[in-house]
């Protein structure tokens, strides 16, 4: 299949999907009946920015542009999908199709319904995709690996296919940076990297670092507008059993109605926690980022950090903002 077929084909996907036609929301509806936490607002949000941000003409051609494609030899090459947003895998799945590789997918039960609903309408867009991509079939030739899951899924994976190459993504979170002085508009894009799909992302933030004595007044009130999370029953049991459980461990919070601001410097917080950190100076930040750099997917507001992003990015990555840092099409044109 040549390169131009390829894209031009990716491109028309974009299109579909930015047309929003009847038979994709349909697959949006079903998409939330399978999975609670995938409403019509999250699954919308994750495939317009895929249309936006991923197959756009001008977005793909200057990514590919930057990579020799021509010559590759197609191998099989397997994913393991994870599950926790809507099509969280999309993107490793774009770099398979687009060198030209055999895509042998692995779904979520969790994440099936519009990474299937999309994958069909490519081949139905151009039939020469059928002999590209195969989904949940037993694997028996793989010629490489990608595999996401949690830190014991990870060396399970690295266990049965470290003799492949391959990648293996572990747990990560991202971290935000305020020094008191942002904007109401700022803040609220921040909510956006905390609140959207719930939370449940690696891009989504779990962690603020704040200058002590630091003011929320300003924070709790740009935040309002995700306060309409509490209408989900799943969110709103999470929100109330953390709080108790920190109540009664006589874990400082800070009192906000719709999520628990916590006193603890940990990357990993709970679905409706996000942790809070203080610094003096921000070189106390830095050490701290570098020497848990391998847990990390981004960092916003931070520019002295590799993976920086703006305020309101975390959830819309660009192409070359590849997750972990590992460049994907690289990894795929040398296997």
């Amino acid at each position: 299949m040549e390169l131009n077929n390829r894209i031009d084909s990716l491109i028309r996907l974009g299109q579909y999907i930015a047309e929003y036609p009847e038979s994709l929301q349909n697959a949006v509806r079903l998409a939330g009946i399978k999975n609670h936490w995938f409403t019509k607002e999250n699954c919308e949000r994750a495939l317009q920015a895929i249309a936006r941000q991923m197959l756009a003409p001008d977005k793909i051609n200057a990514w590919i542009n930057g990579y020799d494609l021509k010559e590759i030899s197609s191998k099989n090459v397997g994913i393991i999908a994870a599950g926790n947003i809507p099509l969280v895998s999309f993107h490793d799945i774009l770099c398979i199709l687009v060198t030209g590789h055999r895509l042998l997918l692995k779904t979520s039960e969790r994440d099936q319904v519009l990474t299937l609903h999309l994958l069909q309408k490519l081949q139905e867009l151009d039939p020469e995709w059928i002999n590209y991509i195969s989904v949940d079939q037993r694997w028996t030739e793989q010629d490489a690996v990608i595999a996401t899951g949690s830190n014991n899924s990870g060396r399970y994976f690295e266990y049965y296919f470290g003799k492949k190459p391959h990648i293996i993504r572990k747990n990560r979170h991202s971290v935000a940076v305020l020094t008191g002085n942002e904007s109401q508009e700022e803040l609220y894009l921040l909510g956006k990297d905390v609140f959207e799909y719930f939370g449940l992302g690696c891009r989504n933030v779990s962690m603020i670092w704040i200058p002590k004595e630091y003011l929320f007044d300003h924070l709790i009130e740009a935040w309002q507008p995700f306060s309409n999370l509490m209408l989900q029953n799943s969110y709103k049991n999470n929100l109330d059993y953390q709080r108790t459980i920190y109540l009664m461990n006589g874990t400082p919070i800070v009192d906000c109605d719709f999520v628990n601001l916590v006193d603890q410097t940990s990357l990993s917080s709970p679905i409706s926690c996000v942790n809070l950190a203080y610094y003096d100076h921000p070189s106390e930040i830095k050490s701290w980022l570098d020497a848990e750099e391998d847990h990390i997917q981004c960092v916003i507001n931070f520019e002295d950090f590799s993976r920086n992003a703006e305020f309101g990015a975390a959830q819309e990555p660009e192409l070359h903002e590849y997750a972990d840092g590992i460049d994907t099409i690289d990894f795929l044109v040398k296997i």
